[in-house]
């Protein structure tokens, strides 16, 4: 049985997670929105992980980088590829997107995980973690607002290999 028929039988489990919860209703709904339109294609799920408190007024950015490392690390057994979504990450085009997302799909990989980090980016031992980084622009978003950017180019991967009519070229 070949890699991608395996996959095709089992599906790939895909889950984007964003480190701490976001309160703004309308991000909560587009992120909803394309959640539910990506159960189209397999198994999706989105994850926010509770928001890191810690008792200083003004947290240290490595404490808080290394108390969301805990936190994300109970979500990482039975991922197969971890991508964070950085900055500093592979930038793609949409059409590359998809092109790499059905490479990962034919590797019969049965977990591949995205992470939008907290405001101040992630952890050195996620990172040592990470198989690939990508960035979604050159331009820098709030933690808060590349959550329904990055569901939304998901989705659009799956439309563009599917030969759906929501990308224009």
């Amino acid at each position: 049985m070949t890699n991608k028929l395996i996959n095709y039988l089992c599906g790939m489990q895909m889950t984007l997670v964003a480190l701490g919860k976001t309160q703004a209703k309308w991000i909560a709904e587009g992120i909803s929105v394309y959640e539910e339109r990506l159960r189209h294609y397999g198994k999706f799920r989105f994850v926010e992980t509770p928001d890191i408190k810690l008792k200083q007024a003004k947290a240290d950015p490595s404490l808080v980088m290394k108390a969301e490392a805990q936190v994300l690390e109970k979500l990482l057994p039975g991922v197969d590829h971890l991508i964070l979504l950085d900055e500093r990450g592979k930038s793609r085009s949409s059409k590359q997107g998809a092109d790499h997302l059905r490479k990962l799909q034919n590797r019969g990989l049965k977990h591949v995980m995205w992470v939008i980090g907290g405001p101040y980016g992630f952890d050195a031992s996620i990172r040592e973690k990470a198989h690939e980084l990508w960035s979604l622009s050159p331009l820098t978003f709030s933690h808060q607002m590349i959550r329904p950017f990055a569901i939304e180019q998901i989705y659009r991967a799956h439309t563009i290999l599917k030969g759906e009519p929501y990308h224009h070229e």
